[in-house]
């Protein structure tokens, strides 16, 4: 392991423009909204983005250099790029890093280099995933697009030359209204309020393994004043959990059932990330003034039953 040459000296030997074009193929679809920004809409693609990758036998690292990336985006887009890299189709923790966010660019060099850990024989039987994400401080980040490279294409036989790619990028279409539906209980009275967080069915995955670290994070406001906020346990490496935890707290007197709302944030947990420690995956909210018209029926029903704890599916939105 000693031998795999390490930070950005790992491709310098590689020019940063290349030749190479092709396309490849991957049976697995991004389920993503996608953002409307290109500056050619009725286009295939949304951009190109130059890689190399270079796989160590003896130490079992598929090494991957990001190079130049060009978005084809409306000149009045303002955009922070950055990249999220996966070895498909299997689920790990490792095999999910991201690169630097690229502040307001839509022409960029990475330059930066990723090691993955995978086996000789397994190495052709995978595909990796780079997508192109907008970062939005604490929101579901948007993907732009996206490119998946199947390795079983490739000879990495000769350990000594790195393979240099220049891909199109492919952009994510997917129209999506809702990302799951999650069940909550709720149980209002005289002087204290009980929110349980139960499960969740069908969470909307943020990136193509198709797999989420979900948990909820509970916001209770009085008006527009906080109150309290709690999180629950995170569920490991699943899009249906089931969590069958419950929130108790205290209502200040005199408050009026009708200025209190519930919003419950369903996020994705990331461990290795360089950029954020979550994705939001939706929201859910609980009020008179909710968007959802079961979320407002929902808590009118718990306060009409007060001390009556009342369990309904909600849809996970925006």
């Amino acid at each position: 392991i000693d031998t795999i040459p390490q930070g950005k000296g790992l491709y310098r030997s590689i020019a940063q423009d290349s030749d190479t074009e092709s396309q490849f193929s991957f049976n697995s679809e991004p389920d993503l909204r996608q953002v409307v920004l290109f500056s050619s809409p009725n286009s295939a693609t949304c951009g190109t983005i130059t890689c190399s990758i270079k796989f160590y036998h003896f130490a079992k690292r598929l090494a991957v250099r990001v190079g130049e990336v060009k978005l084809n985006l409306l000149e009045t887009v303002t955009v922070s790029p950055y990249i999220k890299l996966h070895l498909i189709p299997e689920y790990k923790r490792g095999n999910r890093q991201t690169t630097k966010v690229k502040r307001n660019a839509t022409s960029f060099i990475c330059d930066e280099d990723f090691l993955f850990s995978v086996g000789s024989r397994e190495v052709r039987t995978k595909a990796l995933s780079l997508q192109i994400f907008d970062y939005k401080a604490n929101t579901r980040h948007l993907c732009i697009g996206r490119v998946n490279i199947n390795l079983k294409d490739f000879d990495f036989r000769d350990e000594e030359k790195p393979l240099s790619l220049k891909h199109h990028i492919l952009p994510c279409r997917v129209n999506q209204e809702y990302f799951g539906t999650l069940k909550v209980a709720v149980c209002v009275s005289t002087e204290s309020l009980r929110i349980g967080i139960l499960q969740a069915e069908n969470l909307a995955p943020v990136d193509v393994s198709g797999r989420i670290d979900p948990y909820c994070r509970v916001l209770v406001y009085i008006g527009s004043e906080l109150l309290q906020k709690k999180k629950t346990t995170i569920a490991d490496n699943t899009n249906s959990p089931v969590w069958e935890e419950y929130i108790t707290m205290e209502i200040p007197p005199k408050t009026l059932l009708c200025d209190i709302s519930i919003v419950i944030e369903v996020r994705d947990y990331l461990r290795n990330s360089k950029v954020t420690s979550y994705l939001l995956v939706g929201r859910v909210t609980l009020s008179n003034a909710a968007l959802s018209g079961t979320g407002q029926t929902q808590w009118e029903h718990a306060c009409a039953k007060r001390g009556t704890v009342v369990s309904e599916w909600q849809p996970v939105g925006p």
